[in-house]
């Protein structure tokens, strides 16, 4: 591919963008602004920009905070204003600076390029440019706020989910449309977004529920001379990456639809070019889960490694710092709290229900201590992981995938003084992990046993069929992003909120058994539907017509032959069999 930095479309207004008549310049320092003239004395003081004197109104407030740009959002008399301060915290972003303009102004000329080809974004006001010898350094630009206007992401997670079902379909059937021909008319002009996500989407909703959309963040859009349908399907990999997780193949489908009818041509091979946007997009996502993934790992903006003299942690930034350091000098403390309450006391485990100070405020956790079984423990860490440390890792690929799980807030791991043991002195002898507990839950175990059976028989097979379709639902997430769980049974099951609401939401715990395996083999997916299948086994209700209709939702109907399930109902059959058996020989109970 070909980029072109510089060049504008035809009928681009960027010709004039930061010049006179419209824009009026005014130097304070070593900031230079050209400015709106209607806006001039609303933003500029004798000191430049105002940014003080608003923090002292108490109208300045932080979007975003980062090393390379600040966005603040500023309430004003004449409207809401988001001013952008791009920063140059090394030497890249200085010579970046020098040999391609500073981000501020091309953004700002951007915007003329969207404008030309009728593209709904935003409106720079001022930009300001500091240089030193006539070297750019800092930059800003200043637009006003689109009312009413929120990030697409934002909407789709935290506004649609609360609308009434029906509207709920009909926004999104609309937004699928109006994202596709926006994304047409971009790519036929030649535009590439190279950060294109819905968090650079804003969305106003129309009266009619009709959505308008508009571009931001132009920063990272990029010209080709030649837009490929290789590239575009690229593109649309990045856009379909966040949607993937969100969204159905419906409203994929329209989007695609919608994209396809709006370009000024069409590519060699729908189907084969819709296949390679879906690949394209797995590829992408297993690169970032992986990334995400780390994090865990060691210190970063999520998660703080500490030291105590006697233990170590890796604790989430939403744990109090007092906290994770009163574990490290004591990690069997919160047992002795009194407001512990002990669910579990067994050879593995000890875990607690207790209280702990989570982003500033009190909130209920479960403290879990994976006891040491042998002597050698502490030298097989050397070699794998210990129980703590794989389910803090699994929690953080759950997470980094959407998978519903329980937060995981800190692993502390205690080691031994060298007088104590010589041998395994530096290697953890306990591992612990701290996790928000979720609220209101109930394990699926508690609820078929104890409430369930209490519901008329209307109601429990209501409540079954509903339970069995949620189920099926969370297996398919949890494969389809290459997660295996060989312990997944109903105890390890939460259903959380109002178990009698219409959709059943789960998720799961005790994530000792998680394993990232991609791509995952058959035989783990026959393994974790046989532990599931045997653990549902004496739910009051449930019958074998339940069973299919588990299956036949777990496996993506119309992308597999429509008598798969027959194949693996005979494997979990056998694999059903050889549990049983191997648990009669040994003694053991199914659970």
């Amino acid at each position: 591919m070909i980029w072109s930095f510089t060049k504008p479309p035809a009928g681009a207004r960027g010709v004039r963008m930061f010049g006179p008549p419209e824009w009026q310049w005014a130097q304070s320092g070593d900031v230079g602004w050209w400015v709106r003239a209607d806006w001039q004395r609303p933003l500029l003081g004798h000191g430049g920009l105002r940014l003080d004197e608003w923090r002292q109104k108490g109208q300045l407030a932080v979007v975003k905070k980062g090393p390379h740009r600040v966005v603040y959002r500023v309430d004003l008399p004449e409207g809401a204003v988001y001013v952008k301060h791009y920063l140059v915290p090394g030497w890249r972003s200085k010579v970046r600076q020098w040999l391609r303009r500073g981000k501020g102004r091309n953004e700002g000329r951007r915007t003329s390029y969207l404008d030309a080809i009728g593209i709904p974004t935003v409106t720079p006001i001022a930009l300001g440019e500091q240089r030193k010898k006539k070297f750019l350094f800092e930059n800003y630009l200043i637009t006003p706020a689109i009312p009413d206007a929120v990030p697409l992401d934002e909407f789709v997670e935290s506004r649609l989910p609360s609308w009434p079902p029906v509207r709920r379909a009909r926004v999104a059937r609309h937004l699928a449309e109006a994202l596709g021909v926006l994304t047409a008319r971009m790519h036929d002009a030649g535009f590439v977004h190279q950060d294109f996500h819905p968090g650079n989407v804003l969305v106003r909703i129309d009266a009619d529920d009709r959505p308008t959309l508009t571009m931001i963040d132009l920063d990272a859009l990029r010209v080709s001379r030649r837009l490929s349908w290789d590239d575009a399907q690229q593109n649309l990999a990045l856009l379909n990456h966040y949607f993937w997780l969100r969204s159905n193949r419906t409203d994929r489908r329209r989007f695609l639809a919608s994209y396809l009818a709006a370009r000024r041509s069409s590519p060699p091979d729908v189907k084969a070019f819709a296949r390679g946007i879906e690949s394209s997009t797995r590829s992408w996502a297993e690169q970032l889960w992986r990334r995400w993934g780390k994090r865990c790992q060691g210190t970063n903006k999520y998660f703080k490694k500490l030291r105590g003299p006697h233990a170590w942690s890796v604790a989430s930034r939403e744990l109090d710092r007092s906290e994770v350091y009163a574990l490290l000098d004591d990690p069997d403390a919160p047992f002795r709290r009194p407001d512990a309450v002990i669910l579990k006391q067994s050879r593995t485990a000890t875990v607690a229900e207790t209280t702990m100070t989570v982003g500033g405020r009190p909130a209920r956790v479960i403290y879990k201590r994976f006891q040491r079984k042998k002597w050698l423990d502490p030298l097989l860490t050397y070699f794998r992981p210990s129980r703590a440390w794989q389910a803090w890792q699994a929690g953080q690929h759950m997470a980094s995938r959407a998978v519903p799980t329980p937060p995981n807030l800190a692993f502390i791991a205690r080691t031994r003084a060298f007088r104590d043991d010589p041998l395994f002195w530096y290697l953890p002898h306990e591992t612990y992990l701290v996790t928000l507990k979720a609220d209101p839950a109930v394990t699926l175990f508690d609820y078929a046993r104890e409430r369930l059976p209490r519901l008329d028989p209307a109601a429990r097979r209501e409540r079954v069929r509903a339970i069995t379709l949620a189920l099926a639902r969370l297996l398919r997430t949890l494969h389809e992003r290459s997660l295996s769980d060989r312990d997944l049974k109903t105890a390890n099951i939460l259903i959380t909120g109002d178990p009698e609401a219409e959709d059943v939401t789960l998720s799961v715990i005790d994530l000792v058994g998680v394993r990232l395996i991609h791509p995952l083999p058959q035989h783990r997916r026959v393994q974790n539907l046989t532990r599931l299948h045997l653990s549902l086994a004496d739910v009051p209700g449930r019958t074998r017509t339940d069973a299919l209709r588990f299956l036949r939702t777990y496996l993506p109907w119309g992308l597999s032959p429509h008598n798969d399930w027959k194949r693996l109902w005979r494997e979990i059959e056998a694999a059903s069999r050889t549990k049983r058996e191997r648990n009669r020989r040994r003694g053991r109970e199914l659970s």
